[in-house]
């Protein structure tokens, strides 16, 4: 699960080599969702089923249509007044552009990419957290997804942490997210971000999101749960719920991304994390809306796009993603 945000499918590209173990890590994912108390979606019945899975929900989405399902969530609350950090009345801080810093926890020092406005009107502004996938880098998701440029844009702090090295997966190590239950430095981690970006810069503490891309995507999926009071709402892309069991504070809203042609983390997975989601954020029925599918009667939106995507980052996606996240403060 390499996170480069498009792979073309070549010979000598990462999606070619893996493909022979899509099999093998579908089976894994599936194991690990079992244990995150999923089994009952059916995960093991189509993992060898790529090309035609077994679908409980299968809406055909294209990129217009999930944007005008996005735009169209019933909770939107523009409205919602900031919740200034302290660092909104201390001294005024310079903007930074793809600044690499570093953060010790526990003894370990961390790396992450930051990007901030300069904070001279005291404004609190929203906070987006973005992990990049297994033997990915931050610098390579900060580009590659166009993060870079809405942050610049739209005068958002963005946080691109580094994974750390050796994480395992199907016997292969690399930098990456740890998802299992009793593996918790990681969102030890994001928690010590928030709390130094909260007194070093003036944040809107009602507007701090999660993205990321496939491992990144799934852990971005358990930092939502598990920081639930400090998470509005996450936008995993190829990634789906948490593995470990995980029962988040507060309702958290959920747009989820993925692609029917995906051979890494299989389309079943993903509508299995829909519904995890659903469930767990107290949803009905799911309807079609404009091409993907939106739960009704939730206490935060859930919505699943599907497209006919492999294991990449759509064009459009971070958009729609920031769309999404505008119309999900924390109440």
């Amino acid at each position: 699960m390499h996170s480069n945000v498009v792979w073309p499918a070549t010979r000598s590209s990462p999606v070619h080599k893996q493909r022979r173990l899509a099999r093998g890590i579908a089976s894994r994912w599936c194991a690990y969702a079992a244990v995150a108390l999923v089994i009952a979606y059916g995960c093991a019945a189509g993992v060898g089923a790529v090309e035609t899975p077994r679908s409980t929900v299968a809406p055909r989405t294209s990129a217009p249509a999930a944007e005008a399902a996005v735009t169209a969530a019933p909770r939107i609350a523009h409205d919602v007044p900031p919740d200034a950090s302290p660092g909104c009345s201390g001294a005024s801080a310079s903007a930074v552009r793809g600044e690499r810093r570093q953060i010790t926890v526990a003894g370990e020092e961390r790396s992450y990419l930051l990007d901030a406005p300069a904070s001279e009107s005291a404004a609190p502004r929203p906070v987006v957290l973005a992990f990049h996938g297994f033997r990915g880098d931050a610098a390579g998701l900060r580009s590659g997804t166009g993060l870079a440029t809405l942050a610049e844009r739209e005068r958002v702090i963005l946080v691109t942490p580094e994974g750390h090295e050796g994480v395992q997966l199907l016997g292969t190590a690399g930098r990456g997210w740890d998802l299992g239950a009793d593996e918790t430095r990681d969102v030890a981690v994001v928690r010590a971000l928030l709390d130094a970006l909260e007194r070093e810069r003036c944040v809107d503490r009602r507007r701090v999101y999660a993205t990321g891309m496939s491992n990144g995507g799934f852990f971005a999926s358990l930092v939502g749960c598990a920081l639930a009071d400090r998470i509005a709402a996450i936008a995993p892309v190829a990634g789906a719920m948490p593995l470990a069991a995980c029962a988040p504070a507060r309702p958290v809203a959920v747009l989820l991304t993925f692609g029917r042609a995906d051979n890494l983390v299989p389309p079943t997975m993903m509508r299995a994390g829909g519904s995890w989601w659903a469930r767990t954020d107290g949803c009905g029925t799911g309807h079609d809306r404009d091409g993907c599918t939106a739960y009704e009667q939730c206490t935060a939106d859930v919505i699943v796009c599907e497209g006919p995507q492999a294991h990449t980052w759509p064009p459009g996606t971070t958009e729609r993603i920031w769309r999404f996240f505008v119309a999900h403060p924390r109440l």
